[in-house]
C-alpha cells in the first residue's frame, strides 16, 4: 500500500546509505575487505527495513489508522489479491460462455474494491465481509465448480450441483457489487453535497445578476 513512489525513495535512501557507510568503514578501515560486501548488504537491509517501518508509520497516520491496523488491512490486500490470481485462474477451467462471464465479472468488481481500498484503507471497514467472506467463498465455490465441470459427468445429481453452484457465484457477485457501493459510498455522498454547493452558487449568482439588472 506504500505505492511506487514510497518504494523508488527507500531504495535510492537505502543506496546512499549503504555508499556512505561503506566509505567510512573503509575510510576508517574499521572493516577488512573481504567483509566489505558483507557490510554493504547488512547495512542495505537494515536501512531499507527501518525506512519502510518509518513510512508505514506516516502513511498510517495520515488516515488515522494504528500501525497494527494498517498492518492488518495490508495482509488483508495481499490476501485478497492472490485470491483474484486464484479465480482468473478459473477462466481456461469453464466450459460455458455464462460461467466464464460470471467468474469474469466477480473478478472485475473485486479488483476494483481492492483497488479503492488500497488507494483508501479507512474504506476497508466498510467492506470487511468482501475481504473475510465473499471473495474467499467466491475462490472456493468457482474451483469446486470448474473441478466438477471438467469431469464432464452427464448425471441428474451433478447438473443439478452445477446449477446450484451457478446460482451461489451469481448471489456472491451480487454481494460483491453492493460491497462496490458500500466502499464508494462516501464519494457519492462527497459528491453529491459538492454538486449541492455548485447549484446554490449558481443560483446566489442568477440571484445576483437579476437584482443588478432590476437597478
Amino acid at each position: 500500500m506504500l505505492g511506487v513512489s514510497n518504494f523508488l525513495v527507500r531504495h535510492l535512501l537505502n543506496f546512499l546509505f549503504t555508499i556512505t557507510a561503506v566509505v567510512l568503514l573503509d575510510t576508517f578501515d574499521l572493516v577488512e575487505d573481504l567483509f566489505s560486501l558483507l557490510a554493504a548488504i547488512l547495512i542495505y537491509i537494515v536501512s531499507n527495513v527501518a525506512i519502510k517501518t518509518i513510512q508505514k508509520q506516516k502513511k498510517a497516520k495520515a488516515f488515522g489508522l494504528t500501525r497494527s491496523e494498517f498492518n492488518q488491512i495490508e495482509s488483508q490486500i495481499k490476501q485478497a489479491k492472490s485470491h483474484i490470481n486464484s479465480l482468473t485462474q478459473q477462466y481456461i477451467r469453464v466450459r460455458s460462455i455464462r460461467s466464464f462471464k460470471l467468474i469474469n465479472e466477480m473478478t472485475k468488481l473485486s479488483r476494483r474494491i481492492v483497488n479503492i481500498v488500497q488507494s483508501n484503507p479507512q474504506k476497508f471497514y466498510m467492506v470487511e465481509e468482501f475481504f473475510y467472506s465473499h471473495l474467499p467463498s467466491a475462490v472456493q465455490l468457482s474451483k469446486n465448480y470448474t473441478t466438477l465441470v471438467q469431469q464432464q459427468i452427464k448425471d441428474a445429481d451433478v447438473h443439478i450441483a452445477l446449477e446450484e453452484a451457478r446460482k451461489a457465484m451469481k448471489n456472491l457477485q451480487d454481494s460483491m457489487q453492493d460491497d462496490l457501493k458500500a466502499a464508494l459510498a462516501t464519494d457519492i455522498e462527497n459528491l453529491k453535497l459538492e454538486l449541492e454547493y455548485v447549484k446554490l452558487e449558481q443560483e446566489k449568482k442568477q440571484q445576483i445578476e437579476y437584482r443588478s439588472e432590476d437597478q
